[in-house]
């Protein structure tokens, strides 16, 4: 028999099962990866929504079940109603709600904001279901929205980070439910070729469906339960499934370079290191964030600062500059440190205030 995979008979039942099961497996992480990488050319304008809502579940207790309700495990936390895309603390309230990095959520928002979410940093759940992939959209229908179908910018931050955390074995079980809400029986393997195989004919897709069940269903039930299938892909080869379900938030190379840049960042002659912060440097670095209206908290964050911290401030400074300032003078006093120049260089340039570093701490004072 002739197919697109070359002549069935010349290829071995494990071979076949192997290869359908493993493009299988394949087109469904791919979907996740889409949700950050894949997006339409021409999103449509989301509809203005309401703050004050709970987001729901549709149909994941059925499908996903527990694997899936950590898209919305903040903690309790829902950011919509503690804060706006307007507001400074907009990227470390998400950080500090869905247990991630500053870079990683700035990552996150960045892709979301190419899809023009509403003035409550929402977007509608079509805007990521307009792809080909049918598996990427088995997934993405597992995102919880609110009652107006809005995916909100919290919701999708703790998608990604499930993909990007969760276990090679949750996930495969993820990937499972997704598949089916039973058993993957010959009928829904058969349904599955053909959304993998379109070009395919009827009597191949047969034949995949049968060296899948005999590869897998090794008690020969006519079905292929959750844990025969997880154990299945465990035991391909190590490099195929990793390459398959690893997920990364920021991708190898923008990490790669973004420390090739900062390698090529000018830097203080050696006996500026051990040079303490002026008041003066600290006031100009406060002008500087409030005039160009820079998330101090991201450059609190990036000095040790936490939630409470930038609480306390706020509580005993009602002007923006005296909080940062604050801050500022806060940290120079517990750092302990002789090379703070140093220091605070790095923080700015890691918070993304690289022109601020460069005006105040390459200028003659």
């Amino acid at each position: 028999m002739k197919t697109a995979f070359g002549d069935l008979r010349a290829v071995s039942s494990t071979e076949m099962g192997k290869a359908a099961g493993t493009l299988c497996c394949h087109s469904i992480a791919a979907g996740g990866k889409q949700i950050m990488q894949q997006l339409p050319k021409h999103p449509t304008k989301p509809k203005p929504c309401s703050v004050h809502r709970l987001e729901r579940f549709h149909g994941i207790g059925s499908i996903m079940g527990i694997y899936a309700s950590a898209f919305y495990n903040s903690g309790g936390k829902i950011i919509v109603d503690m804060t706006d895309p307007s507001q400074p603390n907009w990227i470390t309230a998400h950080a500090d709600a869905c247990k991630m990095t500053i870079p990683e959520v700035l990552r996150c928002w960045s892709r979301f904001l190419m899809l023009h979410p509403d003035e409550h940093g929402n977007l509608p759940r079509h805007c990521f279901l307009n792809m080909k992939n049918p598996f990427a959209n088995k997934m993405l229908a597992q995102i919880p929205v609110t009652d107006d179908e809005q995916v909100t910018f919290q919701t999708y931050c703790n998608t990604v980070s499930w993909l990007s955390k969760a276990s090679q074995e949750t996930k495969l079980r993820g990937i499972y439910q997704i598949l089916t809400s039973d058993t993957l029986t010959k009928e829904v393997l058969q349904t599955l070729l053909h959304d993998l195989y379109p070009a395919e004919g009827s009597p191949v897709i047969d034949a995949l469906s049968n060296l899948l069940l005999a590869e897998i269903d090794r008690e020969n039930q006519g079905s292929i339960g959750e844990d025969q299938f997880v154990a299945w892909v465990q035991n391909l080869p190590e490099d195929v499934t990793t390459s398959i379900l690893q997920f990364t938030i920021i991708p190898l190379d923008m990490v790669l370079t973004a420390e090739t840049q900062h390698s090529l960042l000018p830097r203080d002659p050696t006996p500026e290191d051990r040079r303490w912060l002026s008041d003066e440097q600290l006031l100009r670095v406060a002008n500087e964030m409030l005039k160009k209206r820079r998330d101090w908290k991201l450059l609190a964050n990036n000095l040790g600062f936490l939630e409470k911290n930038y609480l306390s401030f706020e509580k005993h400074h009602q002007e923006t500059k005296d909080q940062i300032l604050e801050m500022l003078r806060t940290w120079k006093k517990t750092t302990g440190q002789n090379n703070q120049i140093r220091s605070l260089q790095e923080a700015l340039r890691q918070s993304d205030n690289t022109d601020i570093c460069n005006e105040i701490f390459h200028l003659n004072f």
